[in-house]
């Protein structure tokens, strides 16, 4: 497809089409009407994670120009937009996509209980203790002290930041097989899992197992979880109090782990790009946030089982579509 003279990637016009149709979706399943999709709050929200790829990559370039002592920085920087610009047009729709997929996910997600009641929580309580033998938290909390609690508690706060940043590196990849291959799985994760699937298997996670089921049987964690300083309970009670509402990060739902999909997501990005010690660093981030959603009470192990089976199944399933592994601008 040309847009003007520049030919952009098929990759991105997938991704853009994929995007609308699940906009048209949320559109749909929503009961908000058109204009409650794209508010100021949300542009605000947005934006920023719009403009910092670019701005790093501007940067980034700007100190190339400077150690290759070009004449002109600026005319260095032109210059490179000029002799990519299938590329950057291209990373520009993308980021576009993930800016409707992100706000059609939210609406989705928070209708996920008036779509299909929340009912599948007991039926994974019963497959963690069938795989471990008893709560798969009762093992974590029993290995880790409070040290290693704050740690996970921390990695999972910074998740959103680790993911968004992969996905702005992603969008931006010279080679448009992996480019497309990347952002299109990033994009699967939060439409099938997040969505789909959580939609079909309908739950809450430990966390909000009393105050949806009137039952206590994780009293026990979220009593030990309270006696620290978790940025996990603030949230968690955060999403509690917007349940109904598309305010930001709203939504409740645990199977299959969105968290656990996207940082498996990263690892298999890193081993594609950089492999070697930095896709260990990948995976053993990617563990910390598989028990961390367990011994934090977000999910049942089960839920980031899934997830990680499932994200490898989308990845490669994606890279055998023919995307052209390279057109000219």
């Amino acid at each position: 497809m040309t847009m003007g003279r520049v030919a952009v990637r098929p990759g991105a016009v997938a991704a853009l089409a994929l995007a609308l149709l699940h906009f048209a979706v949320a559109l749909a399943v929503g009961e908000r009407p058109l204009a409650a999709y794209f508010t100021l709050a949300y542009f605000s929200e947005i934006a920023l994670f719009l403009l910092i790829p670019w701005i790093g990559w501007f940067l980034f370039t700007f100190l190339q120009a400077a150690r290759e002592k070009a004449p002109s920085p600026i005319g260095y920087i032109v210059e490179r937009m000029s002799a990519e610009r299938s590329r950057f047009a291209s990373a520009a729709i993308f980021l576009i996509a993930y800016a409707l997929v992100n706000r059609s996910y939210r609406a989705i997600k928070v209708s996920i209980p008036r779509l299909n009641d929340f009912w599948a929580d007991p039926l994974f309580v019963d497959w963690d203790r069938w795989l471990f033998g008893t709560d798969p938290w009762r093992i974590t909390h029993a290995i880790f002290g409070p040290a290693a609690t704050e740690f996970l508690d921390w990695a999972y706060f910074v998740w959103f930041v680790v993911v968004l940043l992969a996905f702005a590196f992603a969008a931006f990849i010279r080679d448009p097989r992996t480019q497309a291959q990347a952002c299109l799985t990033y994009l699967l994760v939060w439409i099938v899992l997040g969505n789909i699937m959580a939609l079909w298997l309908s739950s809450v996670g430990p966390c909000y197992y009393d105050d949806f089921f009137n039952n206590n049987h994780f009293a026990s964690l979220m009593t030990r979880l309270q006696s620290h300083e978790l940025a996990a309970m603030d949230i968690q009670s955060y999403l509690l109090s917007t349940t109904g509402d598309e305010a930001i990060g709203s939504g409740i739902s645990a199977m299959p782990s969105v968290h656990c999909g996207l940082t498996m997501f990263v690892v298999l990005l890193v081993n594609r790009l950089a492999g070697g010690r930095w896709a260990l660093l990948a995976l053993a981030y990617h563990l910390a946030i598989l028990v961390g959603s367990v011994h934090l009470g977000w999910h049942y192990a089960v839920d980031g089982i899934v997830s990680t089976a499932l994200v490898p199944v989308i990845w490669c399933t994606v890279g055998r579509i023919p995307f052209r592994k390279s057109e000219k601008a």
